[in-house]
């Protein structure tokens, strides 16, 4: 199942990268943000290699975290961030039984201007695959859906933080 979605950004795109590092800093200004362990971390050039362990707990109802194991609700999310080409592109699996779901992403940063002001517009594609007979289908609309939920919680962040940024430069 594939996702497709547009964002805009009140900055120019070097404020809007800076602005996804700098509230890992800050996570008391961000309890909504997943909880994450950068696990590594390399740059090469222009690009930044991310290999982190993401928590799915906030993400999954209730009812289906009583009957899954806490290791069923951690996946390895690993991110490549090309600074030179605006684009950041992920691949999430879940630690157990990795061939059984898939997530894969891409997104485009491109600056542009508006009334004067520099912002940012970022593309977004996403991909979901569940292998799994009969729920296959519904597991992937699931996981698109908590997956949306989650982009807005992190684009709303990121604009949080660039405004806190704005004011700190005055």
């Amino acid at each position: 199942m594939k996702m497709k979605a547009k964002y805009i950004f009140n900055g120019p795109t070097d404020m809007v990268w800076e602005a996804r590092e700098k509230r890992f800093e800050n996570p008391e200004q961000f309890p909504e943000m997943q909880k994450h362990v950068e696990i590594e971390r390399r740059e090469e050039g222009d690009k930044i290699h991310s290999k982190r362990e993401i928590e799915l707990a906030s993400s999954v109802p209730k009812a289906l975290q009583a009957v899954l194991k806490p290791d069923m609700l951690k996946c390895i999310d690993h991110s490549v961030y090309d600074m030179k080409a605006g684009t950041h592109e992920w691949d999430i699996k879940p630690k157990f039984k990795t061939s059984a779901f898939t997530c894969k992403g891409w997104s485009k940063y491109t600056d542009f201007e508006e009334d004067g002001e520099k912002k940012t517009k970022r593309e977004i594609v996403l991909e979901v695959k569940v292998k799994m007979p009969f729920v296959g289908k519904l597991a992937e609309q699931f996981i698109l859906d908590a997956y949306k939920k989650n982009l807005k919680k992190d684009n709303d962040t990121i604009q949080k933080m660039i405004g806190i940024m704005k004011e700190e430069k005055g």
